[in-house]
């Protein structure tokens, strides 16, 4: 986690270590300086231009700032960087690493941190980031303290503490296009002169961006009830804080969250084996199942910081999670009345998950040359899936209404359990006061697998197939016995400082995401990740500038993919490992302050490869008509999911229009992100194509507490879309991303 130090007037800190430098700027009337940051990533307080480590962080404020609410966003702003809300799966990648397929069984490569409390899983991933002090994101695997599914690195959401001895706060409405409307607040208030608590709360809706006629196309959409895409959410978080002396404070965070919509607004492309948008209505839906995405959950933590004596400190977190989740979706974007010929399809799925993570440390406090961590982190993870696929207008499933009694040709109901232990460690030794070396090491024992209600019930297939099974009895090992899996990951890091203002470093980490089984039996082993990295950090021009770069090589072994590699059983698809992959690339960032003036700029470079690859393609995958047969290609060569070439953001704002009792500030920001696939299957209705976004942003900000901005996001209209992707019979669809938003926000601090 990072910790910020305060600085006189309210503008945006963007921090950023390793790949990225870290500046937040204390603007005065007559000049901007450059000050420390200091974070504490590694369980102890160092200065960020001292720490390398490879992260990005956004403050609250900053995210506010720039219209940053959600993780679809925030992609814009952190280069190497992609998420897609596909629904019930959320696809978050770092580097091309982290999760890019839809299963129950697989867990996500990317550890998503809340308070310090691991999230488990990617359903909860919609929440709005709202009364934050920090999101963080580090960048390649975080073996020694993030752990286990952080292959591809980690993000650590951190809200905003209670204060004590003051109340504080803040208020915010805000109003935009599509009938947008947001309002929230937090504040902090003291109970007595040791404990403090703080209340915040937010809520909005939002029209959604399609516009869904149902299931005929003729009817106006002001009819139709049902409007995938659009938003009706509310969240509210409780805290106490107990400080009884500056060597020891507790914490205790209670969250609600109920995130509604009417589900995802997926549209068919216009051609087979292509990404071309329609000609026309690219935001028009046909509908004829009203479908729904609604996921709520409530959250409580504990954490602990104590002093224990001179020597060390005492670090707990201890957290609980319950989420409910059911989604339901019309899955052939159509209806009968439009293609009376098309077979008609939907899912329904009720997921449950409910979990423990609780992780306890010990860190040195001395000054001398010797440095160490050492702590134990434990997961207690059970989910329940319902997943329910429907089929109608069909010989073998009749009817042009949805009826589950008739209609269900699968049906899954899974009970997923996940356990993991781990003793983690870290020593470092200054050499010189100018070198140091450090070596982390983490242990990893990891179980997962189904419980013995686990089962897979078919619907009317021909004679002679069975009905139902129990999923773990269909391979032979006694039912509710989990497969194991353990892994050592850990970093060794040189770092030099040849002056007061540069650091080099060299690291070698490595990370792992566990293996498992599939509810049709297969097992798969864990995938790991070695990563080799040189990078520099420095300051320039008396502190005016700050600038950083990263080169980085991974080697990425044991992949975890689903496909079928049996020409002569195409269609057995299950998940696999992959060996030989590899990721390169290049991060880098300047910040700046000159005069009034704040800019930034952020880019990456990424070059993956997919290793021995062979897999069967069905006749039509390519564009409806070809291969005529099934055909065997190999992959190898051909580029990672999810990892665009090049990406980058800039910013500039101008701090100097004094205007009254305030002063008024433009800020442009612009954002790149290069083509990447979404699959392996490298036909082009899998490939989300590149896009730049435009930004601008006018606030004005009083010396009394409050700011009024106007913004529109996108502003040039920009038509792109946010993801292809694609079945086996060349036929693609896709997500737009959000067409141009104005809108008006107002904010007091107090």
């Amino acid at each position: 986690m990072i910790k910020f130090a305060r600085f006189p007037q309210k503008h945006a800190l963007v921090i950023a270590v390793s790949a990225a430098a870290a500046t937040s700027a204390q603007m005065t009337s007559a000049q901007a300086t450059l000050e420390e940051v200091i974070v504490t990533a590694e369980r102890r307080a160092v200065s960020l231009q001292d720490t390398p480590i490879s992260a990005v962080a956004l403050t609250g404020l900053t995210l506010d700032e720039r219209g940053v609410d959600t993780f679809e966003q925030l992609q814009y702003q952190v280069p190497s960087l992609t998420f897609t809300d596909n629904g019930n799966t959320k696809y978050l990648n770092i580097r091309g690493v982290g999760q890019s397929e839809s299963a129950p069984n697989q867990t996500t490569g990317v550890a998503v941190h809340l308070d310090g409390g691991y999230v488990a899983r990617e359903f909860v991933y919609g929440d709005a980031f709202f009364d934050v002090e920090s999101v963080e994101v580090l960048r390649g695997p975080q073996g020694t303290y993030a752990g286990q599914n952080a292959s591809g690195g980690a993000i650590f959401i951190n809200s905003t503490r209670p204060v004590l001895g003051e109340t504080t706060g803040f208020a915010s409405v805000e109003a935009a296009t599509y009938d947008k409307k947001r309002m929230g607040g937090g504040i902090s208030f003291p109970l007595t002169e040791t404990l403090a608590a703080r209340v915040a709360v937010d809520w909005e809706q939002r029209d959604s961006f399609y516009k869904n006629h149902g299931p005929d196309l003729a009817t106006s959409p002001s009819r139709v009830e049902d409007q995938p895409g659009n938003v009706d959410r509310s969240f509210g978080r409780f805290q106490l804080l107990y400080s009884p002396s500056d060597r020891f404070d507790a914490r205790v965070i209670y969250e609600l969250s109920d995130n509604k919509t009417d589900g995802v607004p997926y549209k068919f492309l216009r051609e087979p084996g292509t990404n071309n948008l329609p000609d026309s209505n690219v935001r028009d839906l046909n509908v004829d199942l009203d479908g729904h995405r609604n996921v709520s959950y409530d959250r409580g933590t504990l954490q602990i910081n104590w002093m224990v004596n001179d020597a060390f400190s005492f670090k707990g977190n201890l957290s609980y999670l319950e989420s409910d989740q059911h989604y339901l979706s019309d899955d052939d974007r159509g209806s009968p009345l439009t293609d009376p010929d098309a077979v008609q399809a939907g899912n329904d799925f009720k997921i449950l998950d409910e979990y423990w993570t609780a992780e306890l440390s010990l860190v040195s406090e001395t000054d001398g040359p010797l440095q160490w961590t050492v702590g134990a982190s434990f997961l207690d993870y059970d989910q329940k899936n319902y997943l329910n696929f429907y089929r109608y207008n069909h010989p073998d499933y009749p009817g042009t209404g949805l009826d589950p009694t008739i209609h269900t040709r699968l049906y899954l109901d899974l009970n997923t359990i996940r356990e993991n232990q781990a003793v983690f460690g870290e020593v470092g030794y200054s050499l010189t006061d100018s070198l140091t070396f450090k070596i982390g090491l983490r242990y990893n024992e990891d179980e997962v697998g189904f419980g013995d209600s686990s089962y897979i019930s078919a619907g009317p297939f021909p004679e002679g197939r069975p009905s139902h099974y129990n999923a773990p009895s269909g391979r032979p090992f006694p039912a509710d016995e989990l497969l194991s899996f353990e892994k050592t990951t850990g970093r060794v890091l040189m770092e030099w400082t040849p002056g007061d203002n540069s650091l080099l470093y060299g690291t070698i980490s490595t990370g792992y995401k566990p293996g498992g089984t599939t509810p049709f039996a297969n097992e798969y082993e864990s995938e790991e990740v070695t990563n080799y990295e040189l990078g520099w950090k420095g300051s320039l021009f008396e502190d005016h500038i700050n600038a950083s770069v990263a080169a980085y090589y991974m080697e990425y072994d044991q992949f975890q993919r689903t496909y079928s590699p049996d020409p002569e059983n195409p269609t057995a698809s299950v998940t696999r490992n992959v060996d030989g992959s590899t990721i390169q690339g290049i991060e880098a960032q300047i910040t700046g302050v000159f005069g009034d003036f704040l800019w930034d700029v952020s880019f990456a470079y990424n070059d993956g490869e997919y290793g021995e690859l062979e897999i069967v393609l069905p006749p039509g995958a390519a564009d409806g008509v070809n291969p005529v047969g099934f055909e065997t290609i190999n992959l190898e060569g051909e580029p990672i999911d999810y990892l665009p070439e090049t990406s980058f953001n800039f910013g500039l704002s101008y701090q100097g229009f004094e205007f009254g009792s305030g002063r008024l500030i433009p800020t442009v920001r612009v954002s790149y992100q290069d083509e990447y696939y979404t699959t392996f299957y490298h036909y082009d209705y899998n490939l989300t194509p590149s896009k730049t976004l435009v930004d601008l942003f006018l606030a004005y900000e009083a010396d009394a507490g409050w700011r009024v901005e106007g913004y529109a996001k996108n502003v040039t209209d920009k038509e792109y879309i946010s993801r292809a992707q694609g079945g086996d019979d060349g036929w693609g669809e896709y997500l737009l991303g959000n067409p141009r938003e104005v809108g008006v926000k107002l904010r007091y601090s107090f």
